[in-house]
């Protein structure tokens, strides 16, 4: 145990407390969000409620109606950009709201000033960081993104507060384990973790099973990443506390992740968040930008127990209790109470995971890991529909969907030409073979059909409701071609409009409709029509295969209201142009649709 003098944080955690303040007095709940307090002159940020919203009278734009010098001007600029987000929140537009919000906070980022040391700016960048959470927060609760991502709150949420009774007998095996354990980690046993082996024998099963299968899924791009930056090996389990291994656990506070990093400390570490990706469920740059932020934390304070107490509750906090103490030692603040409850708990929860899954069976855990993560990496510099990828790699989109959880749409960024694509291993090359004979613009629209035995070009026009000789010139063939059973043919569907990409489809309001199957549909192409995906279908009616029975009738939760499969008219599924399945034609339903707020989804 150190007692020392404390010493001021160095220069990286200074731009760190742009997002510590978020939370404004309660950092135990502002979980991944880190800072360091200058003076009492930083201003609590105003929180953004979902229900009452603050006039835009009352942002600071208003109080400083003249710009005073260059930070005048940003925040200008900035307040500008916050009062349209507002107007579009007002209106219901999340969506338009989270991408202005979004605007305004790279303007900040992107600028050259030193946030931490302007009080103005601070305040402002932590207004805003709050009404982003918000904002996300309440579009995640409405739907707006991709059906397969299940969002999970973390296991730890449930338990990280709780009072742990030693079992003496468990007590006894783990001070024997220690001492045969092999670990770049100080691991020890005292009452406070094997307190928590305990509660994690009896009541926390399936989240230990769970942390022990995931690690094999995510454990090699984790400690390969943590070689790389010269980190021990062991803090892999700061993700198995954390997430339990999740790309898509969401804790209550907005954290997201497998490393469960806050929209602020993520885009401080290079995490990208708009309307196309959120990089912080992206296993690979999460990692190392999880890696770089804990580099920081021990650099700062020299100690690994408290590197990860600041992880979690953010360097600031971790500063002030050692400051009030004068103890620069993780288990002496803990039974000062010098931490936030939460924190009290954090490292013998990871402690407790260490040594149990270095060990399970020594605990009692028989439970095989799953196969490493393998997949195949390549950038994809035009914006693609993951369902087209999907069909000419003969893969499900839900394989895509996971293996890059990152996406907030069905297709890859239309704003980032680098972009790198997760594909399933082995398929890299018959893909990059395959999309070559999709025009780069067309790559968004553009389908393909797996020739099955005996078709025919003009049946699979048929099929897709496009010319024959259309898909004839398209795939270079002749209207009377034999088609080889197992080859692929580009289906050239009529193009939308950019926005039609979104397929940002609110919970609160869906359309129920009855769909009739006719001999020519498969589930994929059903799944297509509507706007929501295989597993979906199979969901909603009970399928245990992706076989359709014609003449079965399929509930449908269509998402957008009515207008998502419009008849009579010339225009598509939301106003699109001629989208080539519904263009013109009559409800594809034998039901009149039904207004569902269940949010079934």
């Amino acid at each position: 145990m150190r007692r020392i003098k404390a010493a001021s944080v160095p220069g990286f955690v200074a731009a760190l407390i742009l997002v510590t303040f978020v939370a404004g007095c309660a950092p135990e709940a502002a979980h991944q969000q880190a800072g360091r307090p200058p003076a009492a002159a930083f201003a609590a940020p105003q929180a953004l409620p979902l229900t009452h919203l603050p006039d835009v009278a009352g942002s600071l734009a208003v109080q400083n109606p003249t710009p005073d010098g260059p930070a005048g001007v940003l925040i200008e600029q900035v307040e500008k950009r916050y009062a349209s987000g507002m107007t579009d929140y007002r209106a219901g537009n999340l969506e338009t709201a989270k991408q202005k919000f979004d605007q305004a906070l790279t303007v900040m980022l992107q600028s050259n000033f030193d946030l931490a040391a302007d009080e103005r700016l601070s305040t402002e960048f932590n207004k805003l960081v709050e009404d982003v959470n918000s904002i996300e927060l309440a579009a995640i609760e409405r739907g707006d993104t991709l059906a397969e991502h299940k969002y999970e709150v973390p296991p730890i949420e449930s338990f990280a507060r709780l009072t742990f009774p030693v079992d003496p007998k468990v007590k006894e095996r783990v001070q024997q384990e220690v001492k045969s354990v092999q670990s770049d980690l100080p691991l020890l046993s005292n009452d406070y973790v094997d307190g928590v082996i305990t509660y994690l024998q009896s009541h926390a099963r399936r989240y230990v099973q769970a942390v022990i299968e995931r690690q094999g899924t995510y454990g090699p791009i984790i400690m390969d990443t943590l070689k790389n930056e010269g980190l021990p090996q062991d803090l892999i389990y700061l993700a198995a506390g954390e997430s339990a291994f999740n790309p898509s656990a969401l804790s209550r506070k907005g954290a997201l992740g497998i490393w469960q990093f806050m929209f602020g400390t993520g885009a401080l570490y290079g995490l990208k968040k708009d309307a196309w990706v959120d990089d912080r469920q992206d296993p690979f740059k999460s990692t190392a930008a999880a890696a770089r932020h804990l580099k920081d934390l021990f650099k700062t304070f020299g100690d690994w127990y408290l590197a990860m107490a600041a992880y979690d509750a953010g360097p600031v906090v971790v500063q002030r209790a050692i400051e009030k103490t004068g103890y620069a030692d993780y288990w002496t603040l803990r039974k000062l109470r010098a931490l936030p409850a939460e924190t009290e708990n954090y490292v013998p929860i990871f402690l407790a995971i260490a040594l149990i899954a270095k060990d399970p069976k020594a605990y009692g855990f028989d439970v095989a890991p799953n196969p490493p993560l393998q997949v195949d990496r390549l950038p994809v510099t035009e914006p693609t529909d993951l369902r087209l990828i999907a069909q000419l790699i003969d893969r499900p989109v839900d394989e895509l969907v996971k293996l890059n959880p990152q996406l907030q749409r069905w297709t890859t960024p239309a704003n980032d030409p680098n972009f790198v694509l997760s594909l399933p291993s082995g398929t890299k090359d018959k893909f990059k073979q395959a999309i070559a004979t999709i025009p780069a613009g067309k790559r968004i629209w553009w389908r393909a059909h797996k020739v099955e035995r005996g078709e025919t070009l003009s049946e699979i026009a048929k099929k897709y409701r496009v010319s024959p000789s259309a898909l004839a010139q398209v795939n270079q063939l002749g209207a009377d071609s034999n088609l080889e059973e197992g080859n692929h043919v580009v289906v050239p569907m009529a193009a939308g409009t950019l926005g039609s990409l979104q397929r940002v489809h609110p919970r609160a309001v869906r359309t129920v409709y009855r769909y009739r199957v006719r001999p020519s549909d498969t589930l994929e192409l059903v799944a297509d029509r509507f706007d929501v995906t295989p597993y979906q279908i199979r969901r909603w009616n009970g399928l245990r295969s992706s076989a359709l029975v014609p003449g079965r009738t399929l509930k449908l939760y269509v998402p957008g209201g009515t207008q998502a499969v419009s008849g009579n008219r010339r225009t598509g599924r939301r106003g699109r142009s001629n989208r080539g399945f519904f263009a013109g034609r009559k409800s594809p339903t034998h039901a009149a649709p039904q207004t569902d707020r269940s949010g079934s989804g």
